[in-house]
Formats: structure tokens, C-alpha cells, sequence
């Protein structure tokens, strides 16, 4: 099992919530004590309503929305530029986040994820679901789930 001190590469899902935010910050504070790697990540797929269109401008919508969120990641990355912490943007097409989020980890040699949880319980997490709880329960490495006070 991978343990803090073996944390190269940390991988921090990121949906532009305060939530996300702190976790991004947890993240440097890691990367700081042991020289390692964050990968900013982002899932596009699942939100992007493609319905009605035929394949070309699906495409193109897809396209928008990852030069979108390519661009607001790099604006959150140069924010921590002062913090000498290499940080990376990453971007996939996943239907699913859960999914997108375990593939590229599984892919590209992550050591912890580290996320945001949106801290719903009981009735709202069963009817809305998870994607922490999905991440830590499906992930074969460690998470750190960062919740938001």
C-alpha cells in the first residue's frame, strides 16, 4: 500500500466548488512536503447535453467545453504558481466522472487522489449520490476526502 511518503503524483478532480478549492489546497500542502507532482483533472461528458445534434456539431460542443475548462484550470493552476509546486491540467471525455476519474488513475501512475466532498448525508447522498464516496470506494489506491467546514 502507497503511503504519504511514496506520494509522487497526486491527482485532484476538480468542478469548480469552494469544495474542490480546498482540496486543490490540501494537495499543494502534500505536494510540498513531499516533492510531489499534482495533476488538476477534469471529466467532460456527462454534462455535456449533445442531444439533437448531429455528429459534427456534437464534436464541436464537446471541443468548446474542453477548451473551456482547459482554460479555467489553467487560471486555478496559475494562481498556486508562487507555491513551487509542479501542477499539471489534465482533461478527459468520460460519460462517466467515477469512471473517468478511476481510468486515468489506473492509467497514469497516481499515488493518492485528493477531492472535495460536498459533505451530503443521509437522504440527499442515496437520491443524488457521491462521486467521493464513489472514488473511495472504487479506487485501488488511497483518497483523501476533503471536507469543506
Amino acid at each position: 500500500m502507497t503511503g504519504l511518503n511514496m506520494t509522487k503524483n497526486i491527482l485532484v478532480p476538480y468542478d469548480f466548488t469552494s469544495f474542490a478549492e480546498k482540496a486543490f489546497e490540501k494537495a499543494i500542502e502534500i505536494a510540498k512536503k513531499f516533492d510531489s507532482k499534482i495533476t488538476l483533472f477534469s471529466v467532460i461528458g456527462g454534462n455535456t447535453d449533445t442531444s439533437g445534434m448531429n455528429w459534427t456539431r456534437a464534436q464541436e460542443a464537446h471541443d468548446e467545453a474542453e477548451n473551456k475548462t482547459k482554460e479555467d484550470l489553467n487560471k486555478i493552476k496559475d494562481l498556486y504558481n508562487y507555491e513551487n509546486v509542479d501542477v499539471s491540467v489534465k482533461i478527459i471525455h468520460n460519460p462517466s466522472i467515477i469512471d473517468g476519474i478511476l481510468s486515468f488513475t489506473e492509467n497514469n501512475q497516481i499515488d493518492l487522489i485528493v477531492m472535495g466532498s460536498h459533505g451530503r448525508s443521509g437522504f440527499k447522498k442515496l437520491v443524488l449520490g457521491s462521486v467521493a464516496l464513489g472514488v473511495a470506494t472504487k479506487a485501488s489506491i488511497p483518497v483523501l476526502i476533503v471536507k469543506s467546514l
